[in-house]
């Protein structure tokens, strides 16, 4: 149905003798890089250069032409929109989860764009943990990622992006006090809370592959935080996860069709992280523990 309408805008247009816009042409600039031995040619390498003002005067330009072309379909879009959005409870709350004494769920209010993350205790009254709304005030855009409740239940640690690229920043906030503590990490992708309550494991990207290559150790008030592994092949990414049980704390590595897993008490979380099963070409398994028993699901002769 769109592309019919544009067809037909063109087509109109040019019965009419409108003059259309011209479409921007981007500039061809020379750029080779030795790839694996061999000379890679890319004359657009410079709009990947996101704060260059040419990169985004050239893409307002597109955005421009993009209007200029579409303009006789807003109305089409707005009633879309408008038609969607009815069809859409504005208003609604999550099924709660329940953690001990604590029920933990998210709402959302009619015009606001993001949840609000909520708790419970029992039948009293609701305590906002993070209103993401309020988080995105001022700025053009916010996304979420890790949102993890510590052990006992006082501390959150959750990680935003405001840039759009993906790139979260790691926080904490004391539940008892609506404090947020001074303890940040950048380009975080994952991350844990040991069952001290004071010690979180993350994982953070590389600036310029984003491969997730690094495991950290971070205690709360420490002036930096540890580095505790580091994944050299280019092949693999590491995330950090938790068994359901929450005993122990998992470093998963991952490559497309190979997985390594190294594990660590989560009571012990000074201690080193040993590997389950030493990685094997073509082998992708899965480990996760319940009342003293490791549980594997494995590829291996499967």
């Amino acid at each position: 149905m769109v592309r019919l309408l544009i067809l037909a805008m063109l087509t109109n247009s040019a019965l009419s003798g409108q003059s259309e816009p011209a479409p921007p042409v981007a500039l061809r600039k020379d750029h080779r890089e030795v790839r694996h031995g061999a000379t890679v040619i890319d004359e657009y390498y410079w709009l990947r250069e996101k704060s260059n003002p040419e990169v985004v005067q050239y893409l307002e330009a597109e955005n421009a032409y993009t209007a200029a072309m579409t303009k006789d379909l807003q109305p089409f879009a707005d009633a879309l929109y408008k038609e969607m959005l009815g069809r859409v409870k504005e208003t609604d709350l999550s099924v709660p989860v329940r953690r001990g004494q604590w029920s933990y769920y998210s709402r959302t209010e009619q015009g606001k764009q993001y949840p609000i993350q909520c708790r419970r205790k029992g039948e009293g009254s609701e305590e906002i943990l993070l209103d993401i709304n309020a988080l995105a005030d001022g700025k053009k855009f916010v996304g979420m990622g890790a949102f993890m409740v510590s052990d006992d239940q006082n501390l959150l640690a959750y990680t935003a992006d405001f840039t759009g690229f993906r790139q979260y920043r790691l926080h904490v906030k004391d539940l008892r006090t609506g404090e947020l503590l001074p303890d940040t990490a950048e380009r975080v992708t994952s991350s844990q809370w040991a069952a001290d309550n004071r010690t979180i494991f993350f994982t953070t990207e590389d600036d310029v592959t984003k491969r997730s290559d690094k495991l950290w150790r971070h205690v709360l008030g420490a002036s930096a935080s540890q580095l505790v592994y580091n994944e050299k092949d280019e092949l693999y990414d590491i995330e950090i996860t938790k068994s359901r049980d929450k005993k122990y704390l998992f470093l998963n590595i991952e490559a497309k069709d190979t997985t390594e897993a190294r594990y660590l008490k989560a009571d012990q979380p000074g201690g080193q992280f040993a590997v389950f099963v030493p990685r094997e070409k073509g082998h992708r398994y899965y480990p996760d523990h319940r009342e003293n028993l490791f549980y594997i699901r494995t590829n291996k002769q499967a």
